[in-house]
């Protein structure tokens, strides 16, 4: 019983403290998903922690990509769920930015948009965003940690994250 109440309250500490890891990624393993209920949310913010094992001082490749879904801004700004029908011109944003660290080093960061003006009817606020962080780089076996932070620049709404994960080594 003691030692039930005391992994209890590990988990519970560890969750509470932010920290909690979506889980590991072997470095030359296998490639690693997630999804949106993987990430922690903040307002249109997300952000997953992902352990990080075998990290010994070589070069590593990250490859880390995600699809973003959800619905845009308009501007003017107008009330509406899931469509709208009004007159142009209507300029639809959905922007959002991916920024991959481990262990407090960058990694690297993309940024893309579905933005459009239309001056015609406008009926589907949905958009959806691919992103890539790809890079190579020696982190010196300080890679203990992965954080890829999704934020929602200028949307309404993230629907749904899919995320890729693959750290791998150089031959």
């Amino acid at each position: 019983m003691k030692i039930a109440k005391g992994l209890l309250a590990s988990c519970l500490l560890l969750a509470s403290s932010g920290l909690f890891a979506a889980g590991v990624v072997y470095v030359s393993g296998s490639k690693y998903t997630l999804n949106k209920a993987d990430f922690l949310q903040s307002g249109n913010n997300y952000t997953a922690y992902l352990d990080v094992d075998g990290d010994t001082g070589q070069q590593l490749i990250f490859d880390v990509d995600a699809r973003v879904a959800g619905l845009g801004k308009e501007s003017p700004e107008k009330d509406c769920n899931t469509s709208c029908h009004y007159k142009g011109p209507v300029d639809f944003r959905y922007v959002v930015e991916m920024q991959v660290s481990c262990s407090g080093i960058a990694i690297g960061s993309e940024m893309d948009n579905r933005n459009e003006l239309n001056d015609t009817w406008v009926d589907n606020r949905s958009r959806e965003v691919k992103l890539l962080v790809d890079n190579n780089l020696v982190t010196g076996g300080n890679c203990q940690q992965l954080q890829v932070d999704v934020k929602g620049v200028d949307v309404d709404t993230i629907e749904t994250i899919a995320l890729d994960v693959l750290i791998g080594e150089t031959f």
